[in-house]
Parts: structure tokens; sequence; C-alpha cells
């Protein structure tokens, strides 16, 4: 009665393990001798053909030697192996199993067979191959994608997140954007964020800060995600840097700025140049009536002074609005720089004159620079800077001109003309528009000498930056390419 009772046990503990695990039995060498039905279900081959046969039957190759050589290492020595393995069933498909390896011990302590139970994991290991794909499809992004919590503390954050930001995922993870991503928070982001759980997603353009202090401007697309209540679970954000697209379209803008100026410029030239001349020569006629100490001489000059001011003014939009055509040729910046250095100094003697003192220095290089470029326009941008330095200095103050080559990683060799001066200094907010048409910080000014300066060095294929310090100065460089000639 009691075998019978134990024999049943056995067959009903047969039974659950069947319709639960995969069972295998093997020898001390790997033979197998025993499979359950789940068994023959995964690897698609029958009791028959797996009997006598060992593990290698369903070997898919995936696992490396040393994989396979520390299973059998351990269960030999007697201890139990765990683990995931990756096999092929008889039509090829593949299947994994989470499996445990007991083994089954003589009176000696040695392994007499092995008991091999496994529980199919393939679904699990297929979700888990389709989210590392998709996160190498996030990572292979151009876009900035990172995931917030609803307390917009970072839980996930792309390789293009930390090529555009410079913030590795490590770094920012669990750490809130507002805290690294701005400075300082856009006054609109409280509302953007009303916005999002109102509508389940937002976009716009915020300005943003990268690791070392960059300033970007990103397109943004905010997607709330919700779980299975509906309710608010997480914030996928998609960035784009627009920085260079916005200043591209701001060049456009500045263009057809220009474009309008140089119809206007011709119209005024026609207009108002031959009237100009026409009451400068009379005026000219009533001065030489007046005697020296007539009063009406004083406001006849005066007059004369506005005339030669407008007409000024004109020929600057001319000059600004209507470029001329390159005409490049081999140049030495040293001669022209001196040139333009030359003729700035008599305009600081003129400025001696109310009072100011006014030192150019220039700094040439010890062996000269030589570059591909229409010398009379560079020679005018360097004039057009000086002239700009000295209107900066108020009472006493010194310009340093200097010219040298550096390497640039992404540029190449270049050739660096620098104006310096110790005046009065350009605000922040300032320097980010004194390259804008008509914009001038300087009394009596047109607003079109610096785009003037920007425009003829992307002629020659190259920048103009800015610096400045508000009381101390400002510092102007020309980056022009070197070719083969300059070296």
């Amino acid at each position: 009665m009691a075998l019978t009772e134990s024999l049943k046990d056995i067959a009903d503990i047969k039974f659950a393990l069947d319709q639960s695990t995969i069972v295998a039995i093997t020898d001390q060498r790997g033979i197998i001798n025993y499979v359950n039905d789940a068994f023959c279900r995964i690897s698609k081959y029958s009791r028959e053909e797996l009997l006598g046969q060992d593990h290698r039957l369903i070997n898919s190759g995936y696992h490396q030697e040393e994989f396979i050589r520390n299973l059998w290492t351990t269960i030999a020595a007697g201890q139990v192996w765990q683990g995931e393995l990756r096999n092929r069933a008889k039509d090829g498909s593949i299947y994994w199993v989470n499996t445990t390896i007991v083994p089954f011990l003589d009176q000696d302590g040695k392994p007499y067979q092995y008991v091999a139970i496994r529980h199919d994991i393939t679904q699990l290991k297929l979700a888990e191959e389709q989210v590392r794909q998709q996160a190498d499809l996030l990572d292979k992004s151009q876009d900035a994608i990172l995931v917030r919590d609803m307390d917009d503390r970072i839980i996930y954050w792309n390789k293009s997140a930390e090529r555009l930001y410079g913030w590795r995922a490590d770094e920012v993870i669990g750490k809130k954007t507002p805290d690294f991503l701005f400075k300082p928070t856009p006054p609109n982001y409280g509302e953007a964020q009303k916005a999002l759980l109102a509508h389940d997603e937002w976009r716009g353009e915020f300005n943003q800060i990268t690791k070392d202090g960059k300033e970007l401007i990103v397109e943004t697309r905010w997607t709330l995600v919700r779980d299975e209540q509906g309710k608010p679970f997480q914030k996928m954000v998609v960035n784009t840097d627009v920085t260079e697209r916005n200043r591209l379209q701001g060049e456009l803008q500045r263009a057809a700025q220009l474009s309008v100026v140089g119809e206007l410029a011709a119209g005024l030239a026609h207009e108002i140049k031959n009237p100009l001349a026409g009451i400068q020569g009379t005026v000219d006629i009533l001065i030489r009536r007046r005697d020296k100490n007539d009063p009406e001489r004083e406001a006849l000059e005066g007059i004369r002074h506005e005339v030669e001011r407008i007409d000024a003014t004109v020929r600057a939009l001319l000059d600004r609005a209507r470029p001329r055509a390159l005409n490049p040729a081999k140049t030495s910046l040293t001669e022209l720089t001196t040139t333009a250095v030359t003729v700035a100094r008599s305009q600081a003697i003129g400025a001696a004159a109310s009072g100011r003192r006014i030192q150019i220095e220039f700094e040439a290089p010890a062996e000269d620079l030589i570059v591909h470029a229409d010398a009379a326009q560079i020679e005018d941008a360097i004039l057009n800077l000086v002239l700009n330095a000295i209107e900066a200095i108020e009472e006493e103050g010194r310009i340093t001109v200097s010219i040298r080559q550096e390497e640039t990683e992404d540029r190449g060799e270049e050739a660096i003309i620098e104006v310096a001066d110790t005046g009065h200094g350009i605000s922040e907010e300032n320097l980010s528009r004194i390259f804008n048409t008509f914009y001038t910080t300087t009394k009596g000014g047109t607003g079109l000498g610096l785009p003037a300066v920007r425009r003829i060095a992307r002629a020659h294929g190259g920048r103009v930056e800015a610096a400045s310090t508000p009381g101390a100065g400002s510092t102007f460089r020309i980056h022009l390419p070197l070719g083969d000639e300059g070296r």
C-alpha cells in the first residue's frame, strides 16, 4: 500500500514537472538517458532522437567555449550550475531556457548523473532584444531624446543627447532638467508643463546650455506617456539643435534688409546727392560772402557740416548695401594692415583736438602672412574696426592691432587680425546684436560698419568674433583661411 502511494506520488510529481518544466537527465559523460515531454516539444526532437545523444545536438553555437567549459567544470565538481542557455531546435529555430543543473553524487561524492531543469524564457529574451534594438535606434537618432519622470528627473538619455549637451548619461540620470540645461529657467517653462498635461503634447523652442556653457537653441517636442490606468507616467522629450538654422534664417532676413537698402540707396543717390551738391555749392557761395566774424557765417558752416554728414550717410549706404565683387590676389597682411593703421592714426590725431588721447599700436608678426584676398576690402574691414575702437575711447586709451597665425582642428590654418581697445566696452545684450544691420551703439553711427566687416570676412571664407567687458574694452578678431601661400 505504501509503495503504491509512493509510486503515485512520483507519477504526480512527474506529471507536474512535465506540465511546468523542461527536464533532462544525463550520465556523467553528458549522454542523455531521459527527457520529458516538455523537452521534446521545445526542441522539436522525438524522444528516440534525443536518447543516447549529448547536448551538442541542440547547441546553437552562441555561447563561447569558455562559457561551456565553466559549466562543465562547475557540475563536475559536484556544484549546482544556474544560467541562461541559447539552444537550437530541430527545425533551426532558436529558443532560450533558464537552466539549473543539479549533480547527483555517488558514495564517493562524485557525480554519476545530472538532472537539468529548464524554463522557457524565449519570449522574455525576444522582448529584451527588441528593447535593445529600440534603444540602439534611439541612440542612432540625430535628435537628443530624453525621458523624464513626472518630477522632471532624467530616466533616459540617448547618445545624441550626450553629443549635443556634453553630459554623459550617468552624469544626468536622476537630475532635474531645469538644474543643468537652462540658465535661467525660461519663463514659459511652467506654461509648457501645463499645456503638456492638458493636451498630452507640446512643442516650442528653448534657449539651453551645454556642459561647457555653450548656448543652444533647440526645437523641442514633448509627449506625455500614460500608464495602463491612464495616469501621467513619464514625459518623452525630443530636442533638435536649430541654432545654426535660426542663424541662417537671421542671415537671410538681414540679406533681405540689405537688398531693400540697396534699392533705397540707389534711389537716394539719384534723388538726394544732386540736390545736396546744389545746396552745398550755394552754402559755400554764401559763406565766402560773409566775414569771419559774421554771426551768419557760423550758422552757414553748421548747415554745410550737416550737408556733409548726410552725404557721408548716403555714401555709406551705397558702399555697404551693394557690396563690391571680390578681386582676390596674393596679399601681404602686414602691408594692408599697416595702411589701415596709418589712416586710423590720422583720425586719432583729429580726436586729440577734442581732448582725447588715443595711442594706436601695431604689432606686426615676425614673419609676414600672405593671404589670397581682396586687399582693398580687407583693409576696409580692418580700418572699420580701428575707427570703431577710436569711438569707443572717451578720454584716454590704447588700441592694439596684431596679426598671428593659428592652427584649428576644423578649419585648418588661419590668419587672425585682432583689434583690441581699452574703451568703454559693450554690454552682453548689445554684443549679441552689434552685427545686425542698422544696429549701433555709437552716437551718429549708421549701424552698417560691423555688418560690412562680417560680410567681407565671410566672402573670404572667414569669420568675425567679438568679445567685450563693459568698462574694460573690446576685442574683435577677423579669421581668414590660409592657403599654401600663407605657410
